[in-house]
């Protein structure tokens, strides 16, 4: 049986350096090529020839040329956020099944184009996201029982503990914007909303239920990278959903040493017969011995976030030796990718469509409303017409 062809849109310093790791090892794909715009900045080119360069396959500048090719069955989309309500558009028109990363797009205009278009063409879609992992799956175990009763509230957390913190300057406090444009810098990231992603996304799943209302808050506490480039390191969103669910997240990123793993990645569900709290860093075994701890890297100035795996490999950092998660610490991409390559084989609806990811993305632009506004939104929000 002829394995399916993958076009990766994206390269380096982007989320396809994972999606192409993992794309790679699975038996029943290979790589083609990789791609973008024609018009995509001078950096971005170079990005993705070094990518291509990795995997010794050829870089296609012309996105439109890559998708007409007969043997791409597949097109991993890391594209900008900013481009990834055209890019989607595209590559759902030109008949091919879509590996979206996370966030969908940075709109809810641009996501209304991108799920009109995917159900138009009956491609198999699908977001990155956790919800194939081990205890958001035990947290829908959970709900599905009745174990708890009826569900009265959600709250979920998603903590990425990397970056220098401390630099940021006591004495400037952020006003939030109701929209933006932009949504990734060399040095940073709209925190709230890349990370966010996340629980909102698992929520929904979790829950079966819409967002109403959202009240939320976003700052810069700790890396002077987010105050210059007025990115918000840190959000809190309070929901009200469909049926008087109550939900809440807590998201962001807080630096190297605020915890001894990678993070904080947990649910707590409350019913009105129990509660129960899941945590995707146990069950673990917590180390004491004569190893030196962890020590936070230098700087490093192409990526003082340390955002992206492909610094990992150019400057070593060492490890988290004190908490070891008996499950190995399984890479959730391994799951979700093998769970889209399934959706393709057996013609089956994933998890998380582009239909199911818009739903973030608006709660997400709501966000920042309120935020902006210190008041609660409802939902939908209008529609900028163009």
């Amino acid at each position: 049986m002829s394995k399916l062809g993958v076009l990766l849109i994206g390269g380096k310093r982007s989320h396809q350096e994972s999606h192409a790791a993992v794309f790679t090892k699975h038996p029943r794909c290979r790589l083609v090529a990789v791609a973008d715009e024609t018009d995509a900045p001078q950096m971005r080119h170079e990005l993705n020839q070094e990518l291509a360069d990795d995997h010794g396959i050829p870089y296609i500048r012309d996105l439109d040329e890559a998708l007409a090719r007969p043997d791409v069955q597949i097109v991993s989309m890391c594209a900008r956020i900013e481009r990834r309500g055209v890019v989607a558009v595209k590559c759902a028109e030109a008949g091919k099944h879509v590996y979206l990363d996370k966030p969908l797009c940075g709109s809810v205009e641009a996501a209304d184009a991108i799920v009109e278009a995917m159900d138009k063409a009956g491609v198999v879609n699908q977001m990155y996201c956790t919800v194939h992992s081990g205890w958001v799956q035990r947290a829908k175990h959970a709900i599905d029982s009745g174990a708890l009763g009826t569900l009265r509230a959600i709250h979920c957390e998603e903590l990425f503990a990397k970056g220098p913190p401390g630099t940021a300057p006591g004495d400037v406090v952020r006003q939030e914007k109701e929209r933006h444009t932009d949504f990734t810098f060399p040095e940073s990231k709209r925190e709230m909303f890349d990370v966010g992603v996340y629980p909102l996304t698992a929520i929904h799943w979790l829950t079966g239920r819409k967002a109403e209302s959202v009240t939320a808050l976003t700052g810069n506490y700790f890396f002077a990278e987010h105050v210059e480039n007025d990115t918000e390191d840190f959000g809190a969103i309070s929901m009200q959903l469909e049926g008087g669910v109550s939900a809440s997240i807590i998201s962001g990123r807080f630096g190297y040493m605020s915890h001894p793993g990678g993070g904080v990645q947990r649910i707590v569900l409350v019913g009105d017969r129990a509660t129960a709290t899941f945590d995707a860093s146990r069950p673990r075994v917590e180390v004491y011995n004569t190893d030196p701890s962890f020590m936070q890297p230098e700087r490093d100035e192409f990526d003082p976030m340390r955002m992206w795996g492909s610094t990992d490999e150019r400057v070593p950092m060492m490890p988290r030796n004190r908490w070891r998660r008996l499950d190995g610490g399984r890479d959730v991409m391994i799951d979700d990718i093998a769970a889209f390559i399934d959706c393709i084989e057996n013609d089956d609806r994933p998890l998380i469509t582009a239909r199911e990811a818009a739903q973030p993305v608006e709660i997400l632009m709501a966000a920042f409303m309120s935020a902006a506004r210190n008041e609660e939104v409802q939902l939908p929000i209008p529609r900028i017409l163009t």
